[in-house]
């Protein structure tokens, strides 16, 4: 376990270090095609059979597999531009306290979007033994609404604070903007709340659909990342 947390600590250092230091389109290349390589992994959990699948992977129940890899072959698209020589004119504005405020309310909207629905995603053994899965269910997707509205704000804070700009340093709130979500393995969200949408060995209540909607996060999780890029000053 402790190997695991160092190995974590150690790779969202490593991510961020790479933003400040402006390998951002290879960054970025990276944690979209991370995306892309989730929802594969989901996608063929749901083609073998459930026999088979719980001895590697122990999830209940079967589901459409198409979503997920429709989502692979998208951010795998997006992995690509992101690679371009495309080049975007990024608007300057003089770095003030409103782009700190932007950056403080996009990391506090981007926890609560996870913990708000975490209410409706899992509710209490007394709830969920009083109600039907269909309503279950219904929670679930609303929770995973919320989520995604949530994401989506975040992301928009987010952007709005990278547009600061300081003399002789034009990507300074990109930079610490772009480390900041990856330090904080915010990309990562889309696929771990996937991933608990779909596990449940103890209830064996999964909702694959609703988890590859969760999963679908990663489309505007990926355009920020491709927006940024295009507007960095990169060193490759």
């Amino acid at each position: 376990m402790i190997l695991r947390i160092i190995f974590v600590v150690f790779i969202s250092g490593a991510s961020g270090i790479c933003y400040i230091a402006g390998f951002t389109r290879i960054m970025s290349s990276l944690l979209i095609g991370f995306g892309a390589l989730a929802a594969t992994f989901f996608g063929i959990m749901f083609v073998v059979p459930e026999a088979s699948r719980e001895l590697w992977f122990p999830v209940f129940g079967d589901g459409a597999a198409w979503p997920f890899f429709v989502l692979a072959l998208v951010l795998a698209v997006m992995t690509g531009l992101v690679l371009t020589k495309r080049k975007e004119y990024a608007p300057a504005e003089t770095l003030s306290s409103i782009h700190l405020q932007h950056i403080v309310g996009g990391f506090f909207a981007y926890l609560l979007s996870v913990f708000i629905p975490a209410f409706l995603w899992f509710p209490s053994d007394e709830k969920r033994l009083s109600l039907d899965s269909a309503t279950l269910g219904m929670h679930a997707f609303w929770g995973t609404c919320l989520y995604m509205a949530g994401t989506i704000a975040a992301l928009y804070l987010f952007y709005k604070a990278s547009k600061a700009t300081a003399e002789n340093y034009p990507d300074l709130m990109r930079r610490i903007v772009l480390a900041l979500f990856a330090v904080m393995q915010f990309d990562k969200m889309p696929a771990f709340i996937a991933f608990l949408l779909i596990y449940s060995p103890e209830t064996r209540i999964i909702y694959p659909s609703i988890a590859a909607f969760a999963l679908a996060a990663y489309i505007p999780v990926a355009f920020f990342l491709l927006k940024l890029s295009w507007q960095s000053e990169t060193l490759e």
